[in-house]
């Protein structure tokens, strides 16, 4: 499996469950940060894939660190652009 499809792959587990959030944004950030070729990439899906990514290294599920504006992402937030990413790349998919 390429790193594209695991990245696909991962995307489809957090969406239907078999995913939990936490283990879907620590293997989404490694696969995208550290093991993706960015020129196997198209500009549209390294931009989608990148913003994603950048959310799940954001990712917090402690409430008080939810306030801080622009600092934290939720697991419901990473969840709709992970439904996002799928409907905008669903060739992929």
């Amino acid at each position: 499996m390429t790193e594209k499809e695991q990245l696909c792959y991962l995307i489809n587990g957090v969406l239907n469950g078999s995913y939990d959030i936490k283990v879907f944004c620590t293997e989404f950030t490694r696969i995208y940060d550290l093991e993706i070729d960015y020129e196997q990439l198209s500009e549209q899906e390294n931009s989608e894939f990148g913003e994603l990514c950048e959310m799940a290294g954001r990712f917090s599920d402690d409430i008080e660190e939810l306030k801080i504006p622009n600092m934290y992402f939720s697991e419901n937030e990473i969840i709709e652009r992970a439904k996002d990413v799928k409907r905008k790349l669903e060739f992929l998919f």
